[in-house]
């Protein structure tokens, strides 16, 4: 039977008590605003376009938005749209399904075939693959073993899983539905799929506004090189788990940062923020006072570039400043 088998530094359990810190604060805001369907909006397109896009798709974020608004994604490839479109169907249906006891075969199944119509290159969808096959540097288990794998990882998911934190929990099925590699393709999509229905029926996420694949996007290379050190370096799991801990973690961060930005236009100041304002917001909070330079360097854009993510923050007084001409610093307000 399946039973993973890992070592935990200090460092993951530090990064699981700021994770469950933010995780809090993040409940404890949103429980009492109207305003969380938007950011299950906002976390849907957002997981969508982040998992679809580490495989290739070429949507943008605005197009992933505008599917979920019954828009048409103009001038993109048929099979791009079908892959987004698929990926939101899927996250409806996990949602419908977050309280779910199991995770039978029978769901694996019908969410690949969900996911994959029309949007897969080889092999049949909604079946487990009759072919050897490889996906980088990694080699699948041999096809005729994938039945019993697949069982025995969802029996653990029922059983061992359990003791586990819900972090540890989904990033293992993740890792081991991809060293199984169950499909001919869309296997990386329904990982992912599967790690964040994990995190529902956990309760990790109850309001559903995680989007952890767009975190994984903005590193993919990282992201895939986690997953050869265990799969084809044989490094021990505790590097994996330490990779999807800091991952989580930077995902709670940026949820925290939209609940501010829609905080904001419900105090009446019109800003949207930006990945790269948000960043600002949460380097700020974390270090206090800082110039120009500093924040450039922390935004690793060039000083004109800093200069232009403060200008809509400095407007609507989230950010002020300290100070005249070279020794100008930029503060984070108090309510903020």
């Amino acid at each position: 039977m399946y039973k993973p088998d890992f070592k935990v530094t200090p460092r993951v359990y530090r990064l699981l008590e700021e994770i469950t810190a933010i995780k809090e604060q993040i409940r404890a805001s949103a429980v009492k605003v109207p305003w969380v369907p938007s950011l299950v909006k906002d976390a849907m397109a957002r997981a969508a376009w982040g998992s679809t896009a580490i495989e290739g798709c070429t949507l943008s974020l605005e197009a992933v938005n505008g599917l979920l608004e019954g828009k048409k994604a103009l001038g993109y490839p048929n099979k791009d749209v079908r892959m987004a479109q698929n990926y939101l169907a899927a996250l409806e249906w996990l949602q419908k399904h977050e309280k779910a006891e199991h995770i039978t075969e029978k769901d694996v199944l019908a969410l690949h075939a969900l996911m994959g119509e029309g949007a897969c290159d080889d092999g049949p969808i909604g079946v487990y693959r009759h072919v050897d096959v490889r996906a980088g540097l990694h080699v699948a288990v041999p096809w005729k073993q994938v039945p019993v794998l697949m069982r025995e990882l969802l029996h653990w998911v029922d059983t061992g899983a359990k003791e586990l934190p819900a972090v540890f929990s989904s990033a293992i099925l993740h890792l081991r539905f991809v060293e199984i590699h169950p499909f001919r393709d869309g296997n990386g999509r329904l990982a992912r799929a599967l790690a964040t229905w994990q995190l529902y029926r956990t309760g990790f996420d109850t309001l559903h506004i995680f989007s952890l694949d767009e975190v994984l996007l903005e590193n993919r290379s990282l992201y895939i090189k986690a997953l050869q050190r265990v799969q084809v370096e044989g490094e021990d799991l505790g590097t994996w788990l330490e990779f999807m801990s800091e991952a989580v973690l930077e995902t709670l961060e940026r949820v925290q940062e939209r609940i501010t930005a829609i905080g904001l236009k419900e105090k009446g100041l019109s800003v949207s923020l930006t990945l790269r304002q948000e960043k600002l917001l949460r380097t700020l909070r974390e270090r206090g006072p800082m110039g120009i330079r500093d924040i450039s360097r922390a935004l690793r854009v060039t000083v004109p570039g800093a200069h232009y993510a403060l200008k809509p923050l400095l407007k609507v007084g989230v950010i002020f400043t300290q100070g005249k001409h070279k020794n100008t610093k930029y503060v984070l307000k108090e309510s903020f």
